[in-house]
């Protein structure tokens, strides 16, 4: 890795960090902006909000793109941290939009209704701002995952940040010699904090994913050789929650310190950690700390919570329009060996219950059930009736992103097709399974240190990463490059936490 300490003579305010993942970029004639997040009210129903709090810099943005010539905006993707509604109705429709070029087009359409140009990129392609500011994306667009990263090249340095998306496994097609490197480092998902864990599985689990992430980091950043890497797009706080979501006990929502101590203990020392408001030449130093108790209360003050706002009784018909709607789009896809995936919205678990607030979906025969036994698989989504009122008329992936439900998995095995049906918006869940689907069909050989070679699915089951490039371990363990999944090339391919498997066959 290069750890030069060389620096670059960026003029002020050309390149500044916002809080979260938001960045801009500026010579004076253009201003790039990167996925604004400044909404008081947070992010998915008032479950998410920015740490530290960056509302008071909605104005410098405002003030920083009504003086540029050329402005634009680049919004990574959906989620609410990144695609902040409330704050985009305050800029002025002239404003360029750049977004990936998605297969669907809801969140295209969405924008063209508030802005005159939206600018749909094509994965891997370049595009001018202007003379000195060029920019490139790399598109993760595979079943529930929409998302990308994006490469932002000027004369005086070169940008890359990697967000959310999960490209990983994509890394060695960037050529750049890359200055700055920015990638989510804490988590951000429902496993395994809201499953029915103990708390020692929990801690375990989550200690595992988060040494996951950070060897995908140091794996990057040994790829990459950054000059700087810039921990960003996390975490979040979750002040209305379980106060260990925002204290990153237990759990996957780790904090600066974390990735810290990793990387320094591995030899990467040049991180920058930048508060919001701050630039390049700030030269932050001190990670940002998981807030205390009482900075959770001084941070709540003035905040407005969502969640109470939504109506707490649920029209069940509505909601069961919605899962026949979902029927429709997916009734000749063919689904197997999928267990009983259930609705309880009584807020409480209890398997010997009546089966009254509860909804039973078959997405094998795409129907709902009168009743059902417990004996056989099941996946329970249990929350409030607030929690499914939401999943009425809300994109379903933002509703689970509230980190609101408890979830019950018997036997405890991740289903692809149960999560494309959780995850996926109504327009686009049909081409989610059938992009999925398409991805099992291809196969590649791989060889391990012993020259031995085995046929296995090219992508991995989980969320399709491509696994051409996957290391295999002493113990012929084929490692996805993007989640760490362990596929045993001994036992068919198969991952002993999910029972999800590659198909390998020895040849």
């Amino acid at each position: 890795m290069n750890n030069s300490s060389k620096r670059y003579s960026i003029k002020k305010n050309d390149f500044k960090f916002w809080g979260h993942n938001c960045f801009s970029i500026t010579n004076g004639h253009t201003v790039l902006v990167i996925d604004p997040w400044f909404s008081n009210s947070g992010a998915f129903f008032g479950s998410w909000f920015q740490y530290p709090k960056n509302h008071q810099f909605a104005n410098n943005i405002l003030n920083l793109l009504e003086e540029a010539v050329e402005r634009y905006v680049f919004i990574s993707h959906e989620h609410q941290d990144h695609y902040d509604e409330e704050f985009l109705t305050l800029l002025p429709k002239s404003v360029k939009v750049i977004i990936p070029n998605y297969s669907a087009k809801d969140f295209r359409d969405e924008l063209s209704e508030r802005f005159t140009s939206v600018i749909e990129l094509e994965d891997n392609n370049e595009f001018s701002l202007d003379e000195d500011i060029n920019i490139r994306l790399y598109i993760k667009d595979i079943g529930i995952t929409h998302d990308a990263s994006i490469l932002v090249k000027t004369k005086e340095f070169v940008f890359f940040n990697q967000n959310d998306c999960k490209v990983f496994d994509r890394l060695s097609d960037i050529r750049e010699k890359i200055d700055f490197y920015s990638v989510q480092f804490s988590g951000a998902n429902w496993h395994p904090s809201n499953f029915d864990y103990t708390e020692e599985k929990k801690l375990n689990i989550s200690s595992e994913k988060v040494q996951n992430k950070f060897r995908n980091i140091l794996n990057a950043l040994n790829e990459l050789k950054p000059r700087y890497f810039l921990p960003a797009a996390g975490p979040a706080i979750f002040p209305f929650l379980d106060i260990n979501y925002s204290l990153g006990k237990g759990n996957i929502f780790v904090h600066q310190e974390d990735i810290k101590d990793f990387l320094t203990n591995n030899g990467f020392k040049n991180i920058l950690f930048l508060h919001p408001g701050e630039n390049f030449e700030s030269q932050g130093k001190e990670p940002i700390k998981a807030p205390s108790l009482d900075e959770l209360e001084i941070y709540k003050e003035g905040l407005q919570n969502k969640w109470i706002e939504i109506p707490n009784k649920l029209n069940r018909v509505l909601l069961e329009n919605q899962i026949y709607k979902r029927f429709s789009k997916i009734i000749d896809i063919k689904i197997t060996n999928c267990p009983i995936l259930i609705f309880n919205y009584s807020g409480e678990f209890n398997d010997e219950n009546s089966n009254e607030n509860k909804i039973f979906i078959d997405l094998q025969n795409k129907r709902l059930l009168d009743n059902f036994d417990y004996l056989s698989k099941f996946e329970e989504i249990v929350a409030t009736e607030r929690y499914f009122n939401l999943m009425c008329n809300e994109k379903w992936q933002n509703v689970y992103l509230t980190l609101r439900a408890k979830v019950f998995r018997k036997p405890d095995y991740l289903n692809n097709d149960i999560n494309i049906f959780l995850f996926s918006d109504y327009s686009n869940i049909r081409n989610n399974y059938l992009s999925t689907n398409d991805k099992n069909k291809e196969r590649i050989v791989v060889k391990n240190k012993f020259g031995e070679c085995y046929l296995i699915n090219k992508y991995c089951p989980h969320q399709k990463a491509n696994l051409s490039k996957a290391l295999i371990d002493d113990n012929n363990n084929l490692i996805c490059p993007v989640h760490a999944w362990k596929f045993d090339l001994n036992n068919k391919g198969k991952d002993k936490r999910s029972n999800l498997t590659i198909n390998a066959k020895k040849i």
